[in-house]
């Protein structure tokens, strides 16, 4: 019986083997839906295979991941490997992007990198997931390649709210100030990406209102052939009216995912439709060059001139995009409804298929496209024709430099920085406190000084300020300029670190208010917190190890067992008036020696050196303080 179970075993894992050895490695996923309006599915052994072109034939490509929010440390990061990149001879980059998007003008930054690198054949890579940023840079890109099963969108801008009811951050829209100000620059470098692709292709690919209903939330289209020359495009609500008075509205074929909301509702709404659709109305395009802008919603159109502003300064290319003339019937028909305007849009890899995004798809003889899904190094080989692959990936210490750089671990560095130096400036010489208040500014500032993002005045302002409070505290007597300027320069300087130092597209002013914003409430929270920290360690002094040498203490001397208290007893009193000369430095703490007796003493005022003269000046329990005679 142990022999047969072996042996069954044995056929089982065989038959395993040999039924994993029989699956394609290219998955070609077609429209799954309802076989009224689908094409049946091809089997996977009918993928053909895609053609390489000489654009994008590579002998050693690279590839960049961008994996996780994207940041300002993201875009530096990008940047260096796109020169490693150029340095070591590549003639191919591929954007493995794996992100639910990140910062505007870190995106922003990433996306102007791309289209100015000196390597044109720049290829995107969505394996899973291109949310918002991610979808920019995707864009940005000479072309994009899909895996088996991913999502793309979702691009709208959105910002962090504080709410004080439930005391967390909650996500909102713009309001039209902010829009007028943040998209402009978001949709002229989607619409100059389409372009450009458009223009390197020599054809109309990649369609100018649906990047821009990538951003804008309220864009309502519709999908459009012109039957003569095979073009395809979407139009809006008007255009729709005025060339198809008489077809129904139709229900939209890809999700949208409204404010806030990525993953929660970017499900196909239906099935995308076939392509042997019946003909509509139809009108006749004028000369493309000629096209203006268009708007795809009533969001864009209300940017008004600010639109051309921002194309121009983003060096958009002129448009390819057909333009329609209701008066003059014959060449139009009606494919779908791409959305209905009520979130941002995101498309899956079929739609990515069906609305020419997606560069790793082929379209048969009847018109319907197949995808062959980019799931691995492997693919990507097939995909340029290379032998091999070189990944750049971001190092340890720009992750470090990510973790560091968050809110939350700046804010407590300052609170701990500030509790140490006030410790340290208030009972010199314990040097803890002090060297921890080191290593505190130094984990604000290591980090960024590494990867090349640190602001040297930042630094300066903190050193200021620490310099004018020593000052203030054990030079110059009392409180004045000195103490004024001290707490100015440290609150500057703390403030600055919340600051970003780079700043893309015209956003510098938007993210320093933000960067103001953020720094400004972490410093009162940190401010608060070492108030009440410091206040509980000197009422708390003689239990904390280390900092209860502060405290002065009676010497005990065993006098043949009789105890301290005859010791005590027959100790020197100090009276308020003796003179003493110091036997160590006061700064301000130290020692005197008075009758040959020595004490721990406090100065009042200033340094005193050794070999001087003092006078006791009050007596406590707890502390002797001295004045220089």
């Amino acid at each position: 019986m142990p022999g047969t179970r072996r042996t069954i075993l044995r056929l089982l894992a065989w038959t395993l083997l040999l039924l994993a050895w029989g699956v394609p490695s290219v998955i070609t996923p077609t429209f799954a839906a309802d076989p009224a309006t689908t094409p049946a599915t091809p089997s996977p052994a009918a993928s053909p295979p895609i053609a390489i072109s000489a654009a994008r034939q590579a002998k050693n490509p690279f590839v960049l991941t961008i994996k996780g929010p994207i940041d300002a440390i993201t875009a530096r990061s990008m940047k260096r490997r796109m020169d490693d990149a150029v340095a070591g001879g590549a003639d191919a980059l591929i954007i493995e992007l794996d992100t639910p998007g990140g910062e505007l003008g870190a995106v922003l930054e990433i996306s102007s990198a791309l289209k100015n690198c000196p390597i044109r054949n720049t290829v995107a890579w969505i394996n899973p997931q291109a949310y918002s940023g991610g979808a920019i840079i995707a864009l940005a890109c000479r072309e994009i390649v899909v895996a088996g099963s991913i999502a793309f969108g979702d691009a709208k801008v959105i910002k962090p709210v504080f709410d004080r009811n439930s005391l967390t951050a909650q996500l909102r829209g713009l309001n039209e100030d902010e829009r007028q100000k943040l998209l402009p620059p978001l949709l002229a470098d989607v619409v100059d990406s389409a372009r450009r692709h458009n223009r390197a292709n020599g054809a109309y690919q990649w369609d100018e209102l649906i990047v821009q209903a990538f951003v804008a939330t309220d864009a309502e289209l519709w999908w459009v052939e012109d039957t003569t020359t095979g073009t395809r495009f979407a139009v809006d609500r008007a255009e729709f009216e005025a060339l198809f008075p008489d077809k129904p509205v139709l229900q939209p074929m890809v999700a949208t995912a409204s404010v806030g909301s990525n993953e929660a509702q970017t499900k196909r709404q239906r099935a995308l439709p076939k392509d042997n659709a019946p003909n509509a109305a139809q009108a006749s395009p004028s000369a493309p060059d000629e096209a203006p802008f268009a708007p795809a919603s009533p969001t864009v159109t209300r940017l008004g001139p600010s639109m051309n502003t921002a194309l121009e300064l983003a060096g958009a290319t002129p448009t390819l995009r057909p333009r329609t003339d209701a008066t003059a019937p014959g060449r139009f028909r009606l494919l779908a409804k791409v959305c209905n305007g009520d979130g941002a849009v995101v498309l899956h890899e079929n739609e990515m298929a069906y609305f020419g995004f997606a560069a790793n798809a082929t379209r048969g003889s009847d018109g319907t496209p197949t995808l062959s899904a980019i799931n691995s190094d492997a693919d990507l080989k097939a995909f340029t024709g290379a032998a091999s692959i070189t990944r750049l990936d971001e190092t340890w210490s720009e992750e470090f430099a990510r973790f560091m750089s968050q809110s939350w671990v700046r804010g407590t560095l300052i609170t701990i920085f500030l509790i140490c130096l006030f410790i340290e400036f208030f009972s010199p010489g314990v040097t803890i406190p002090g060297v921890i208040a080191l290593c505190c500014l130094a984990g604000l500032f290591l980090p960024q000084i590494v990867i090349g993002m640190a602001m040297w005045w930042q630094l300066a302002a903190i050193g200021v300020g620490v310099v004018f409070l020593a000052a203030e505290l054990f030079v110059l007597p009392g409180f004045g300029v000195a103490g004024l300027v001290g707490i100015v320069a440290l609150m500057v300087g703390l403030v600055g670190v919340f600051i970003p130092g780079s700043s893309g597209s015209g956003l510098g002013a938007t993210q320093f208010r933000e960067g103001l914003a953020t720094g400004v409430t972490y410093l009162l929270l940190a401010g608060i917190t070492t108030w009440v920290a410091l206040f509980f360690v000197y009422r708390n002094l003689t239990n904390i190890p280390v900092l209860n040498r502060l405290v002065l203490k009676n010497p005990e001397v065993d006098l043949g067992g009789e105890g301290t208290l005859l010791a005590a007893m027959a100790a020197p009193k100090i009276q308020i008036g003796d003179v003493g000369v110091s036997v160590t430095p006061l700064r301000p703490a130290g020692k005197i020696e008075i009758d040959g007796v020595r004490h721990d003493v406090v100065t009042e005022v200033g340094f005193v050196d050794v070999g001087k003269q003092v006078r006791v000046v009050s007596v406590t329990d707890f502390r002797i303080s001295v004045e220089p005679v």
